[in-house]
């Protein structure tokens, strides 16, 4: 067999044979693209109406914040639940479940139209959560869905396909394609490292050309393109690493150790928690404004020079925790570039050598990369959203760095502990599984997907 008939029989594996595919495919992506365009519209408005209604009523958020927090959580334990939290651990549950009925509990229209609206309602309540998450586990659902109703039955399309509607949220939510398509390998589907390789870039190529016809090709954050870093000065970026390493492995085990306590807890434990913490994030809230949303407005203010101090990193510290914990609707990816990006600000003072721009970007892209272990998706992510790719080179050794420091205090990457939590609570509704090894592997902190 000639090199041309093994590229096309390789190719004949990967790519599905029914032309009705690719138009689900198609017009999946269409469909996730606005429905994610005005989830970000209406997140994004419900917190700035916060802000100006806090900046007004300062201690608005006292009372506001825990009666959003409880009302949130209460109804994902009694009607719509595994809406909740990021989005990111449902994916993985899915994809490393054989079991047909938890993919469609954990992937449904239901959960995706409901994220939109209560990630949206977290932010106007004050919430320290981000939308990447939700917007990733939003085009999956949308994709697994239409998906399913041409009745996928080979594992790998079933998978990739998961994967690439995860992808495209990443995309749209940031407009970094790259980085969707890392993290499709890194997190969403680590048993696809060698499979679906051309499919999945087939379809983000495809989303990302028609969401650049949408909001343009213009960088997320800032257009940071002139940015220089000398490679014989990596080392002195030594102590900001192994600060934001620690700092992000503390608060995935944070966040993993108060969630284990109560994901299954009864229902009036899990909403008084919920009323707890919603009381840090409101107190949080009625001091420092800044610690309330997303945080991609401060991370644009301190790339522009502003200094918002330690006590900002402190304040978004502990409302990201807390509101994470909390398990209502929303993700950690701007939440946490906000504080690596807090700690590259108020280190720049003492790097005279070190571009002040430069150091904030590091301190995002190690912080993200200890929170959340995919160093790859970490690094092009924020480089991407900053249009600053010639840092790549030092953004990679930092990433991996951090993620190695993160490793050795959190064993369990956070997302993967969280799918398993959703795989025992998948069960828990009645649904059984095949063979499934996720608890093991948790215990020696390996991935979901590493059979």
């Amino acid at each position: 067999m000639n090199n041309r008939a093994k590229i096309l029989r390789h190719l004949s594996y990967q790519l599905p044979n029914n032309p009705k595919t690719y138009l689900y495919l198609f017009v999946s992506s269409i469909v996730s693209i606005f429905a994610i365009a005005l989830f970000l519209e209406l997140a994004d408005f419900s917190q700035n109406l916060f802000k100006y209604l806090n900046a007004d009523i300062p201690y608005l958020s006292l009372a506001l914040t825990p009666a959003v927090f409880a009302a949130i959580v209460y109804f994902d334990k009694n009607s719509l639940s595994f809406f909740g939290g990021s989005g990111v651990p449902q994916l993985i549950a899915a994809t490393d479940s054989r079991n047909k009925k938890i993919r469609l509990i954990l992937l449904s229209f239901k959960i995706a139209i409901g994220k939109i609206f209560l990630v949206s309602f977290s932010v106007l309540g004050g919430a320290s959560v981000s939308f990447g998450g939700p917007s990733v586990h939003i085009g999956s659902s949308i994709f697994y869905n239409f998906s399913h109703r041409i009745k996928l039955k080979r594992k790998l399309l079933i998978n990739a396909i998961i994967a690439m509607g995860g992808s495209v949220g990443l995309i749209v939510a940031f407009n970094a394609p790259i980085a969707g398509f890392l993290f499709a390998f890194e997190e969403i589907g680590r048993n696809l490292k060698k499979q679906a390789l051309v499919l999945i870039a087939i379809v983000i190529f495809i989303s990302y050309m028609i969401a650049s016809i949408y909001h343009g090709k213009t960088p997320y954050l800032a257009n940071l393109d002139n940015l220089y870093f000398d490679i014989a000065n990596i080392w002195r970026l030594i102590p900001l690493v192994i600060i934001t390493g620690i700092l992000g492995a503390l608060f995935a085990k944070l966040a993993l150790n108060l969630i284990s306590k109560f994901v299954f807890a009864k229902n009036s434990k899990v909403v008084i928690f919920a009323i707890v913490c919603g009381l840090i994030v409101g107190s949080i809230n009625s001091i420092n404004i800044h610690a309330s949303g997303s945080g991609e407005r401060e991370i644009v203010m301190m790339l522009s020079g502003d200094k918002l101090g330690y006590e900002y990193i402190f304040a978004k510290f502990i409302s990201s925790l807390a509101s994470f914990a909390s398990t209502i609707a929303g993700g950690l990816f701007m939440t946490s570039i906000s504080i690596g990006a807090a700690i590259g600000s108020e280190l720049s003072d003492f790097y005279q050598q070190i571009d002040m721009q430069v150091m904030v970007l590091f301190g995002m892209v190690s912080y993200l990369s200890a929170v959340i272990r995919t160093p790859l998706a970490a690094a092009f992510l924020v480089l991407e959203m900053s249009g600053s790719l010639e840092l790549i080179l030092p953004s990679l050794l930092i990433a991996f760095v951090s993620s190695y420091i993160s490793k050795q205090i959190s064993k369990k990457p956070i997302y993967e502990a969280l799918a398993d939590y959703y795989l025992k609570a998948s069960n828990q509704k009645g649904f059984t599984t095949t063979k499934i090894t996720t608890a093991n592997n948790i215990r020696t902190g390996n991935s979901l997907n590493q059979r």
